[in-house]
């Protein structure tokens, strides 16, 4: 007796353009490394016979390879593609979209950001070059001394985490970090690290050193506890300062 066959999804089915087709292969090969960072493409006539696809599919999908910063295009007779390296920029451009709507608020982001930082910590605390990491990490916040510019503040701020995380040894958390920093990262910036005399804040050289002594010393729980003690400290300020901002509200007034 033959089984009755189930009755068939409604959902339609996506059929991938043909651009899409030529971009998924371009972008495999340059995921594996088939095709080195900075290495040219082959051109246009020779894609377009390997694919049998038009000048147009082929162009459509170099736009697409673009938007994902997977390759550059140089117009005229002396252009062509190159394979690229895409940075963080790029997850967190699509994040921020996703974020904003959602409409979450930046305490929503400084919240989950005063969570992971002091993962960070801890697992560099795990490494057996600890003592080297940390002793770079307090060099790059020697730079902040009295008077410095607040963009050039935000700058030695942004190195040191991204040497943090970098050093952590965990690459998932390091990329997850720079995306999530990537999209408020104006807003944050402005709100977290401003050191204002006489403020409730603490004072980061001296929390940065601390901290920087227990990862020396392997201690790695003493310090995600004790940093994250100090972000809470400022937890209150942020709040107050962002309101109910969203992200939405960030990108109108960085724009």
């Amino acid at each position: 007796m033959t089984t009755p066959m189930p009755p068939l999804s409604a959902e339609p089915v996506h059929v991938p353009k043909t651009a899409e087709v030529v971009a998924q292969a371009i972008r495999n090969q340059i995921v594996r490394g088939d095709i080195a960072e900075g290495a040219a493409l082959p051109s246009e006539a020779e894609l377009m016979v390997h694919f049998g696809v038009s000048r147009p599919s082929l162009r459509e999908a170099f736009r697409i390879l673009e938007s994902e910063k997977l390759i550059t295009v140089r117009r005229g007779s002396r252009g062509g593609a190159r394979a690229t390296r895409p940075d963080v920029s790029v997850a967190a451009r699509y994040l921020g979209l996703l974020m904003q709507f959602d409409g979450v608020l930046l305490s929503d982001v400084f919240e989950a950001r005063a969570m992971i930082e002091p993962l960070a910590l801890r697992l560099l605390a795990r490494r057996d070059n600890r003592q080297e990491a940390a002793a770079e990490l307090l060099a790059i916040m020697d730079e902040i001394v009295p008077g410095i510019d607040p963009r050039l503040r935000v700058d030695v701020w942004s190195r040191f985490y991204a040497h943090l995380f970098h050093s952590c040894g965990n690459k998932t958390l390091e990329l997850l970090y720079g995306t999530l920093t990537g999209v408020v990262r104006s807003e944050l910036s402005d709100s977290i690290f401003q050191e204002d005399e006489g403020s409730q804040s603490p004072n980061w050289k001296k929390t940065i050193i601390k901290a920087m002594t227990l990862v020396s010393e392997g201690k790695g729980d003493e310090a995600a506890n004790y940093w994250m003690k100090q972000m809470l400290l400022i937890e209150a300020r942020v709040q107050e300062a962002h309101q109910r901002r969203t992200l939405i509200d960030a990108t109108v007034a960085f724009a």
